[in-house]
C-alpha cells in the first residue's frame, strides 16, 4: 500500500514537473509572442508615421504643381497679352507712319499754299493802296518784268559787313569749293541766322539782270526752297535763309557719317516737288545739284533747294566747269538757254549719285554699265546707305538715266511728265520697307517664313527670327541683322529713320519664348532654320 502511495505521489511530482516546465515554455510562448507584437506594433506605428508622412507629402507636392500650373497659365496669359501688344504695336506704328507721310505731304502742300495767299494778299493790299508810298522804307520793290510784285529786305554794304564780321574767312561756309562765281558766308541780321552769298568781283553782272534774278528768288515760295532774306546791289549779294546742316555734296563726298537709302529718297523727293513747283511758274532753276542742295540737320529730316537765280545774275552767261559741267545739259552748251529740260537733266545726275554714292561722272558711268547689264546692280548702289530694297533702288537709278537719256537724245517725254514720274518713284521709295544690306543679300539665300506671323519676322532680314533683341527704337530685330546694321556705321533706327538713343540690345524674351512654341507646333517648317 505504501508503495502504491509512492508510485503516486512520484507520478504526482513527475507530473507537477511537466506541468512546470509546461507553464515556463508557455510562459516563453507568451513572452516571445508579446515581443514580437511589440515588434510588429512598433513596425505598424513606423509604416503608418511613414504613410501619414508620405500622404503630406504628396498632399504638398500636388499643391506645389498646382501653383506650378497656375504660375504657367498666368505666364501664358501674360505671353498672349503681350503678343496681342505687340500686334497692336505694330499695326499701330504702321499706321501712325502712314499718318506722318501723309501729314508731311499735306503741310508742304499747306505751306505752298500759305505762301501763295500770302502773295495774293500783299498784292491785293497794294492794289487797296494805290499810289500811297510804301512805309516800310527797308523793302525793295521787284524790278518790271513780273505779274505780282514782291517785297524783301534792301540792304546795304556796311550792314552786311556787320553781319558776316566784315566778310571774315572763318565765316566762309564751304570754302573755296563754294563755287567759282561767288562765295557764302554765315551771318547774323537782325536777329535772324542767314547766308550772305557774294558774286565774285570777276564776274560780270548786268544791273537789271541781277534784279530780274533777285525778283525771280523772291517769288519762289515753297517749302523746299530757300527763301530769300534781302539783296544788297551795292555788294552783288543775295541774303537768304541758313539752312544749317551743309550740303549734300558734304554727305556724300566728306568724313561725315553715310546717309542712309531713306534719307537719300526723301532728299530726291523734296528736290523734284521743289523743280515742279518752279516749273509751275515758269521758272527754271539752272544749277540743280548736290552743292546746291542743303540740310537742315545730320538727320536730314528736311532739305532745301538753294542756288535758285544764280545763271541769271550773270551776263552774258557762263558755262560751268570742272565737277559742275557733269550736271549741264549738252544742249545748253550748245545754245546757252536755259530750258527746264536743263534742271531734269541735272536732277538725273543727282539721283545717280545718291544710289550709287560716287561723284557725278563716275554714277552715270557706272549706272549706264548696270543697265547695260555688264555690271550687276548690287555693285553699283552704294553698300554704305544700308538697307536699300533692291527693286526700288533699281527703280531709282532707272529713273535717274531716263531723266538723263530723255534730254540727251530729245526722247518723247516733256520735263513735266518726267517729274511727275519722278515723284511717284520717289514717294513709294520714301514708304518703302528698309531691305537687307547688300552684303547679306549676296551672302545669304532667301528664306520661308512658313506662314509665320508678321511680328515673328525680322523688319531687316524678313525672316523668322531665332535670336530676337530690342533695339533703342523699340523695335524688335534678329541680334545678328542689327549688330551688323550698327557695326556698318549706322546710328539710325532701320524702322524710322530716327537717330538711335543707345546701341545697346536687349533680349526679347517673350517674343522668343512664342517663337519658340510656334516652331514646336510646326517642326517640319522649321528644319530649315536648325
Amino acid at each position: 500500500m505504501e508503495d502504491a502511495l509512492y508510485e503516486k505521489l512520484k507520478d504526482a511530482i513527475m507530473e507537477a514537473g511537466s506541468l512546470r516546465h509546461e507553464a515556463y515554455e508557455e510562459t516563453r510562448r507568451r513572452q516571445k509572442a508579446d515581443r514580437d507584437l511589440a515588434d510588429v506594433s512598433m513596425m505598424a506605428r513606423d509604416a503608418e508615421s511613414s504613410y501619414h508622412g508620405e500622404a503630406r507629402r504628396r498632399k504638398e507636392m500636388e499643391e506645389s504643381l498646382a501653383r506650378e500650373r497656375a504660375a504657367v497659365e498666368q505666364d501664358r496669359r501674360e505671353l498672349d497679352a503681350i503678343l496681342e501688344k505687340i500686334r497692336e504695336v505694330d499695326n499701330r506704328s504702321a499706321e501712325l507712319e502712314l499718318q506722318i507721310s501723309d501729314s508731311g505731304r499735306v503741310m508742304g502742300e499747306l505751306d505752298v499754299r500759305m505762301s501763295e495767299s500770302c502773295s495774293v494778299l500783299d498784292a491785293l493790299r497794294r492794289e487797296h493802296r494805290g499810289e500811297e508810298p510804301a512805309a516800310d522804307e527797308e523793302s525793295m520793290p521787284a524790278v518790271d518784268g513780273g505779274d505780282q510784285s514782291v517785297s524783301f529786305l534792301q540792304l546795304g554794304l556796311l550792314e552786311l559787313e556787320e553781319a558776316t564780321d566784315r566778310f571774315n574767312e572763318s565765316t566762309m561756309i564751304g570754302g573755296a569749293s563754294a563755287g567759282s562765281r561767288g562765295r557764302v558766308y554765315r551771318g547774323s541780321l537782325r536777329g535772324m541766322s542767314v547766308a550772305v552769298k557774294m558774286i565774285c568781283p570777276d564776274v560780270a553782272v548786268h544791273e537789271a539782270r541781277f534784279g530780274r534774278a533777285v525778283d525771280a528768288i523772291a517769288r519762289a515760295r515753297h517749302p523746299n526752297i530757300v527763301a530769300l532774306v534781302g539783296a544788297c546791289p551795292e555788294a552783288r549779294a543775295v541774303v537768304h535763309e541758313l539752312v544749317p546742316g551743309g550740303s549734300l555734296e558734304d554727305r556724300l563726298g566728306g568724313e561725315a557719317p553715310p546717309l542712309p537709302w531713306h534719307a537719300r529718297c526723301g532728299i530726291a523727293y523734296r528736290t523734284c516737288s521743289a523743280l515742279a513747283y518752279l516749273h509751275s511758274t515758269a521758272t527754271v532753276h539752272g544749277d540743280v545739284r548736290p552743292t546746291n542742295i542743303l540740310l537742315e540737320d545730320e538727320q536730314c529730316s528736311s532739305s532745301k533747294l538753294a542756288g535758285l537765280g544764280m545763271p541769271g545774275f550773270v551776263a552774258p552767261p557762263q558755262l560751268p566747269s570742272g565737277v559742275a559741267l557733269a550736271y549741264v545739259e549738252p544742249r545748253y552748251l550748245a545754245t546757252g538757254e536755259l530750258t527746264p529740260q536743263c534742271d531734269v537733266h541735272a536732277l538725273g545726275v543727282v539721283l545717280l549719285c545718291l544710289v550709287t554714292g560716287m561723284p557725278a561722272f563716275a554714277a552715270k558711268k557706272a549706272a549706264q554699265k548696270a543697265n547695260d547689264g555688264s555690271t550687276p546692280w548690287h555693285e553699283v548702289v552704294d553698300a554704305t546707305a544700308g538697307g536699300w530694297p533692291m527693286e526700288r533702288a533699281t527703280e531709282v537709278a532707272l529713273l535717274g538715266l531716263k531723266c538723263c537719256d530723255a534730254v540727251e537724245t530729245g526722247g518723247p517725254h516733256r520735263p513735266a511728265e518726267l517729274l511727275d514720274e519722278a515723284l511717284s518713284v520717289l514717294e513709294a521709295a520714301t514708304d518703302a520697307t528698309p531691305g537687307r544690306t547688300w552684303s547679306s543679300l549676296s551672302a545669304s539665300t532667301a528664306s520661308d517664313s512658313g506662314g509665320a506671323p508678321s511680328y515673328f519676322l525680322c523688319p531687316i532680314l524678313k525672316e523668322v527670327m531665332r535670336d530676337p533683341q530690342i533695339a533703342g527704337d523699340g523695335f524688335t530685330y534678329e541680334a545678328e541683322a542689327m549688330k551688323e546694321w550698327l557695326g556698318s556705321g549706322h546710328d539710325t533706327s532701320p524702322m524710322t529713320n530716327l537717330k538711335l538713343p543707345t546701341d545697346e540690345l536687349m533680349p526679347n524674351h517673350a517674343l522668343r519664348a512664342a517663337i519658340q512654341e510656334w516652331r514646336h507646333t510646326r517642326p517640319s517648317t522649321f528644319q530649315r532654320y536648325q
